[in-house]
């Protein structure tokens, strides 16, 4: 008997098109404007800042991968005004194609704790605040 279920999407929004669905030119038509992405990193529960968190932000196209951003986070481990291409306001405000901004894979790594992966969408003129929460090895380890 199989018990698994379909996935249920809980997003009001439609998903937007993969990115390495289309080719980076045609993402930069579809992205035409701008839009912002500020990385708080932290550890211990997001009590304490984590400086020099190596962030990446990159996409894969279906012609070439794309580095958009490279930087580390600073003494209070934050980067700020990472400025990326997104949609036209407009356009992600209508209502067939309502909140599809521009995909991106952000990584997070420190020699010191576990490499992070996310994604984020952007949107123009908006900042878009990434949380990046850094764990220990050991966090990982499973309880005994």
């Amino acid at each position: 008997m199989n018990y698994s279920t379909p996935p249920i999407n809980r997003s009001a929004y439609p998903k937007p098109t993969p990115p390495d669905a289309i080719t980076y030119r045609e993402f930069l038509q579809q992205n035409p404007a701008e839009g912002f992405l500020k990385i708080q990193a932290s550890r211990a529960q997001k009590a304490l800042p984590t400086p020099n968190v190596e962030i990446s932000i990159l996409q894969q196209f279906s012609d070439q991968r794309v580095l958009f951003f490279r930087g580390k986070t600073d003494k209070d481990g934050l980067i700020d005004n990472i400025i990326l291409p997104a949609p036209p306001l407009l356009d992600s405000l209508q209502s067939e194609d309502a909140g599809q901004g521009a995909l991106y894979q952000v990584f997070a790594y420190h020699p010191e704790f576990v490499p992070e992966s996310h994604e984020i969408e952007i949107f123009e003129g908006i900042t878009s605040i990434l949380p990046v929460t850094m764990r220990l090895p050991q966090e990982n380890a499973p309880w005994r």
